[in-house]
């Protein structure tokens, strides 16, 4: 079995970021490797499909982005002397690296599945949340000074989780209103450690510090409303919510990019900024491009190509035809909808997830 899309997940033996690129070889040696790592599956090629994900940002990058983000939440946490300068440097230079990546492919709709690992460690979900974030900041239009502080506040706005037990972030319940408290102060204490050591401005570190808060005013710490909250923290907002819907976590499964998608629309303007919703949908694919999807016609296919305009209404191949669905822009498929993504199925020709 060889790899149809590369993975990148965090050894706990070496401590280090790895990485196994798109088409390596299996082996009882890798795979133990993966199930190690708390992989739930990856997907493999069962004969050499046409259709490929187009990455947006390189492994190279995203592993360091990893070891970065991972050095400084081990000095946050273990460190006397906490976080130092160098470590917020380093962070600042993946934030620049993302940003030349990104810059370089404008056009690209963000796939969810380019940017999610299956170890959903806050590192990685940090990462994620960056890509998307930088993604929205240039579809926005900002400069690169201000695309480097939104590249920065991602990267770091959970790192104050690494303080709450793992006892509670990894608790398969729902949790007790004490232990929802000790979750609310994770924006403070990652926000007032750093800006206590002189390391972030104030837009850094109100990114950080308000990136859970809504613009209806329900959300913490501090029950800000959507003109007190700052431009950073409501991208990151949208881009952290779509990150843990589509997540695998503790207490559910993950739920479909789609469904996510539709769920920060339906939250527009009451939870999320509206023109930062808007831009988000236009930067990332609730149908990754590749992916296998049934339609309402009850026909299956993949996805060809997405439209940032029309974020679900991808063009369509369909599976065991000759034809294609344009449902973004073909006035015969205005009917049709994609109804699901489907997973673990094997179809011809194409990536099989396969699942430990």
């Amino acid at each position: 079995m060889c790899l149809a899309r590369s993975v990148n997940f965090y050894d706990h033996i070496s401590r280090q970021a790895q990485n196994f690129e798109m088409g390596k070889k299996l082996t009882d040696v890798t795979i133990t490797q993966l199930k190690d790592a708390g992989i739930d599956g990856v997907y493999i090629d069962t004969i050499r499909s046409s259709v490929r994900m187009v990455s947006s940002i390189n492994n190279e990058i995203k592993t360091e982005a990893i070891t970065g983000i991972q050095n400084l939440a081990d000095n946050f946490i273990n460190s006397k002397d906490g976080v130092k300068e160098s470590d917020v440097d380093q962070i600042s230079d993946t934030a620049q690296k993302l940003i030349g990546s990104l810059s370089k492919n404008k056009d690209i709709l963000i796939n969810i599945a380019d940017v999610k690992m299956y170890d959903d460690y806050t590192y990685y979900h940090s990462l994620s949340v960056a890509i998307m974030a930088l993604a929205v900041g240039l579809e926005l239009g900002l400069d690169n000074q201000h695309l480097n502080e939104l590249g920065i506040s991602g990267l770091l706005h959970d790192i104050g989780k690494t303080s709450v037990p793992i006892e509670i972030i990894n608790k398969p319940a729902k949790l007790t209103p004490q232990e929802f408290a000790i979750v609310r102060m994770h924006p403070i204490y990652a926000a007032k450690h750093l800006r206590d050591r002189h390391l972030v401005n104030d837009n850094v570190y109100n990114a950080i510090i308000q990136h859970h808060e809504k613009s209806d005013g329900s959300g913490y710490p501090n029950l800000l409303t959507e003109e007190q909250i700052h431009p950073y923290a409501k991208i990151l907002a949208v881009a952290d919510v779509y990150d843990a819907l589509t997540s695998n976590r503790p207490y559910r499964k993950p739920n479909p990019p789609n469904e996510a998608i539709e769920y920060i629309m339906a939250c527009s303007g009451t939870h999320f900024d509206e023109r930062v919703v808007r831009a988000f949908i236009r930067k990332v694919a609730p149908f990754p491009s590749g992916a296998n999807v049934k339609l309402s016609t009850g026909e299956t296919g993949h996805v060809l190509k997405n439209f940032s305009n029309s974020p679900l209404r991808p063009l369509v191949s369909v599976d065991g035809k000759d034809k294609c669905y344009n449902l973004a822009e073909d006035t015969e498929c205005y009917s049709i909808v994609i109804t699901g993504i489907i997973e673990n199925e094997n179809i011809s020709g194409r990536e099989v997830l396969i699942r430990n």
